[in-house]
């Protein structure tokens, strides 16, 4: 009986499973379908952000902001967490001052201000601005992301400009960018300027600069230091706090050393200080401030100065009761523009003389009215122009000329057809055929400074463009330089050609050591690298311009004219030396490169590529060249191929170097 029992309990249960499994008692047939579950949707994951001011306004000890976020889909942004606000309003003198940084934080119990999400992306900002009232004028920007939710920072987006907007700029955006180069794609290591990421963008996404600066630079020192120590005015101007109450130059005062009264001789290739339009725009009018005028004249407040008026306990309300419309009293390039347009020099030939003994260089020039003048009529304190030339080989102007590192320059002239002058070259290179002459006309123009001494201007003229390949753009030089790269007795780099004028001695054939006697490359693009971006400055200890951080990015296009293609580099090899017996010579490419790529291996690797760094140079016998200092042995080393563009192609030097 037991037995039975354990049979039939089993065979119930084996029954009793079967039934469960098919309730229509068709055992191993499907059962009826069930109810479809809910459709699957992806996150939203936002890896970029733009935001835009709606709408804001200042009130009684708080900024009032709305504003909206979307991702790069442009889907709204429900979840955000993070929010900094910056924000700046006038004082009674009209200037910017009173600053806050404030960030709002979800979860933050201590996180200033409040976020309100009004749906579909937008939001409701509130935060203490403590000497904000209804009347105040102001500027500022929002930044939204980068809390725990993931969603990156935005750019800096500006506040809309209303009637509470301040617009007090005096500078030009674009007088920046020309220097600077593009802001867009700035890092925190920006070539032109280690601040230049700190940038905002307005609702249009279009590049904010110099109000977006004044939002925390603004016209009154914080004594304390942070972010505001160094005002806008100082940075614009280049005299930056030392941190015991004096200043330090820096960046655009270093550039701008062109000529002073106590040293009319002294110059610097540069931008001219005292020229206003030089950064700001071109009918500015000033807003006088004691920060602002301090930062060059240093001595204003010192009550021992010799002033007809005491400044010394003046306040920026005191500045502006007198000085409220003095911006002519610092334009002094009035004389210097009237000497630079006072003649238009034009090459029309550049030819072998009928015995080929001589270059002839026919030019023609007329005065600021379009008339015609006789140039053997010009008086020499009025304008020195003279004639040059030399023949072209692989692309560069072949030298030494009369001298060391200079092309042969004229010394007789004769009358030409059509109120020409023709200007005769005697120290040339002996004739070749198919040759391609180099050759143009230089001086300079005399006038009076405004403040009272004998000043010259450039002449710069020459037929460069016809008969030199290159992918650099001389007249750039000038967006910086902006008076003209006025070096050596202001006799070349005026506002016709700028940096062009310079490749007629800066040239791969010249061998002439530093004026430190040092050995570098004196060629224009290994010069212009090194001095620019390489190790010419950092060697040096020198910190006076803001390109001088070889780690930076470099925006070619600031000098270049678009893509650089190395297929186009002209094949002369750069000639390195300290006296005619120790020249060497650099393959072209590595000659450039190397200026700012230094170390060991990247020069193995430009060696592996067919670069040499030290190219045996044997002067030809019958290239002596006699010359006005002697007879010069003329250096013609044959070109050396490098691979270099197999790999480096244009678009991957964009890309390498950030343009």
């Amino acid at each position: 009986m037991k037995l039975m029992s354990k049979c039939r309990v089993a065979l119930l249960v084996a029954t009793a499973l079967g039934m469960s499994a098919c309730n229509d008692g068709k055992d191993g047939n499907d059962g009826l379908p069930g109810e479809p579950g809910a459709p699957w949707v992806p996150p939203v994951v936002t890896t970029s952000a733009v935001a835009k001011v709606m709408e804001w306004q200042y009130a009684e000890g708080v900024v009032n902001v709305e504003f909206s976020v979307e991702n790069q889909d442009g889907v709204p942004v429900e979840d955000l967490d993070k929010v900094q606000l910056m924000s700046t309003i006038k004082n009674e003198a009209g200037l910017l001052a009173d600053t806050v940084d404030v960030t709002w934080v979800a979860g933050d119990d201590n996180a200033p201000g409040t976020l309100t999400h009004a749906g579909e992306g937008i939001y409701n900002l509130s935060m203490p601005h403590e000497a904000a009232t209804s009347e105040s004028i102001g500027t500022g920007y929002i930044r939204p992301g980068n809390g725990e939710n993931g969603m990156p920072r935005t750019k800096r987006v500006m506040f809309t400009k209303n009637d509470s907007y301040a617009q007090v700029s005096t500078t030009d955006d674009a007088k920046c960018v020309a220097c600077h180069g593009e802001f867009e794609d700035a890092t925190g290591n920006a070539t032109w300027g280690w601040h230049q990421h700190h940038h905002a963008i307005d609702n249009d996404q279009e590049v904010v600069v110099v109000e977006a600066c004044l939002v925390c630079h603004t016209q009154t020192e914080q004594k304390d230091g942070g972010w505001a120590e160094n005002t806008m005015a100082m940075l614009g101007h280049g005299k930056l706090a030392d941190g015991e109450g004096g200043y330090l130059a820096s960046g655009h005062e270093a550039l701008a050393k062109r000529m002073s009264s106590e040293d009319p001789s002294k110059s610097a290739y540069s931008m001219d200080k005292y020229r206003c339009s030089t950064c700001h725009i071109d009918d500015v009018v000033f807003t006088a401030s004691l920060n602002g005028c301090t930062t060059c004249h240093a001595n204003l407040q010192d009550a021992d100065k010799d002033l007809t008026v005491n400044h010394s306990n003046f306040t920026d309300l005191d500045c502006a009761t007198c000085h409220n419309s003095f911006q002519h009293e610092h334009e002094n390039g009035a004389n210097r523009d009237e000497a630079l347009n006072r003649y238009n020099f034009e090459v029309i030939s550049v030819v072998r003389s009928e015995d080929k003994a001589t270059i002839e260089v026919t030019a023609k020039a007329t005065d600021s009215e379009g008339k015609v003048v006789d140039i053997l009529a010009i008086e020499d304190t009025d304008a020195e122009p003279a004639g040059w030339a030399t023949v072209m080989k692989n692309g560069e102007a072949m030298l030494p000329g009369r001298d060391a590192g200079h092309v042969a320059r004229s010394k007789s002239t004769r009358a030409g057809d059509d109120n020409t002058t023709v200007y005769i070259i005697e120290h040339a290179l002996p004739y070749e055929e198919g040759e391609k002459l180099f050759g143009g006309v230089d001086g300079s123009v005399h006038y009076t400074h405004r403040w009272g001494y004998p000043a010259i201007a450039p002449i710069s003229v020459s037929n460069v463009k016809d008969v030199r390949r290159t992918s650099s753009d001389g007249l750039k030089c000038l967006s910086c330089h902006t008076e003209g790269l006025d070096g050596h007795g202001s006799k070349r780099g005026g506002f016709d050609l700028g940096g062009d004028s310079c490749v007629q001695c800066h040239s791969a054939y010249n061998w002439e050591p530093a004026r430190e006697g040092e050995d570098y490359a004196m060629a224009w693009g290994p010069l212009v690298h090194n001095m620019h971006f390489g190790a010419y400055k950092q060697d040096r200890g020198l910190n006076d311009m803001p390109t001088t951080d070889r780690n930076m990015p470099v925006d070619c296009q600031a000098c270049h004219t678009g893509m650089i293609d190395l297929e186009d580099v002209a094949p002369a090899v750069v000639l390195n030396g300290m006296d005619e017996s120790s020249v060497y010579g650099i393959t072209a490419i590595s000659a450039n490169c190397a200026t700012c790529h230094t170390g060991d291996a990247a020069k193995n690797h430009m060696i592996q590529q067919g670069g040499d760094f030290d190219v045996v140079i044997t002067p030809e016998a019958d290239h002596t060249h006699t010359g006005e200092s002697g007879d010069f042995a003329v250096f013609d080393p044959a070109p050396i191929t490098e691979s270099c563009s197999v790999c480096h192609s244009p678009a991957r030097l964009a890309e390498a170097h950030n343009y």
